[in-house]
């Protein structure tokens, strides 16, 4: 029989298996956990090294040969906006990057969703994000 530990950033990940967990968490923290899934997911992943005004991007990733780019959005009850994913498509041409995640630990208004089907921008709400993470800690 074999047992396998979890990993450490596994382990962090694991304390936030609810939406209501999520939204405990500050801006940098959900940033941080935002980071540690998508290292899991075997991106490779750079914060934005200004911690004030980002620009927009709070995360650069690397995957093979393709490029994204994040942004975290950590609210209680509003939903992100229309506005905020116009923006990230805006800046996925700016940076020639091959694609975008916008991150929430609330969620989007259906404008969003109609906005991005034709386009590689990801939306990742709350619940979204608690599934991620218990596929990975199974």
């Amino acid at each position: 029989m074999y047992f396998f530990a979890l990993s450490p950033s596994k382990r962090y990940l694991k304390r936030y298996r609810t939406v209501k967990k999520l939204k405990k968490l500050t801006w940098s923290e959900f940033e941080y956990l935002s980071k540690l899934l998508f290292e899991e997911e075997g991106w490779k992943v750079t914060e934005n090294a200004g911690k004030g005004a980002d620009g927009g991007v709070d995360l650069w990733m690397k995957k093979w040969r393709m490029s994204a780019i994040v942004q975290c959005k950590k609210y209680e009850d509003a939903r992100v906006t229309i506005k905020v994913i116009r923006e990230m498509y805006g800046l996925m041409y700016e940076y020639k990057v091959d694609k975008a995640f916008i991150v929430t630990t609330s969620e989007f208004t259906k404008e969003c969703y109609r906005f991005v089907e034709d386009k590689k921008i990801e939306l990742i709400n709350g619940e979204g994000v608690v599934k991620r993470i218990s596929q990975l800690i199974k």
